[in-house]
């Protein structure tokens, strides 16, 4: 009788851990959800290959996002005189046909404005902007993806989508990278009805 209502008591006792176990594995609560997960290992930066040279980064300055988008507005509206305090000493720009426009901030409005001439109107449509800071090369940059769209002078529409990669330096623009991208139909939808709003 005795072993009997042991046994009894013993099988409850081990069902309601079993149950309180289930439960705390289904409803977390604030403090287990926040805390990472034990068994990921930790990645220290010094693990990265030695190939990765841009490692360390954290949240940039937003008025550097800023400065791109009066960039791109500058661009899109023909107003390329005005962009030469915009733009460091030295401005490099790598293009996505893999030319390559060195040029200085007295010299940059003319050369934009030559390429500006091709076009009868640009609209590009930034739709993330993402400024950063490189803590070992001290650089802060902007990801700016962005949906252009264009006419030609000849009349032309055509559309792209870009990653543009901008260097700034002391509060101005000193690099560019940019980046083609040919979007699936379904993403250029999305895209164009973006640009519309």
């Amino acid at each position: 009788m005795i072993n009997k209502t042991l046994f009894h008591l013993l099988f409850a006792a081990l069902l309601l851990s079993c149950n309180n176990e289930k439960s705390d594995r289904q409803q977390p609560t604030a403090d287990t959800a926040a805390a990472p997960v034990q068994n990921e290992a930790h990645v220290n930066v010094s693990d990265l290959p030695s190939s990765v040279i841009f490692r360390n980064w954290e949240p940039g300055d937003p008025k550097n996002s800023q400065l791109i988008l009066h960039a791109y507005k500058l661009w899109d509206s023909g107003s390329i005189g005005n962009v030469a305090p915009y733009f460091a000493d030295t401005v490099r720009f790598d293009l996505p046909d893999g030319r390559r426009i060195t040029a200085t901030n007295k010299t940059i409005g003319a050369i934009m404005g030559r390429y500006r001439e091709n076009y009868k109107e640009t609209m590009n449509d930034p739709f993330s902007l993402i400024s950063v800071h490189n803590k070992d090369l001290d650089q802060d940059w902007v990801i700016a993806w962005t949906w252009n769209t264009w006419r030609d002078a000849d009349g032309t529409k055509d559309s792209m989508l870009y990653c543009d990669n901008w260097r700034i330096k002391n509060g101005k623009i000193a690099y560019l990278n940019s980046l083609e991208n040919k979007p699936s139909k379904p993403l250029r939808k999305k895209l164009t009805k973006l640009g519309s709003k």
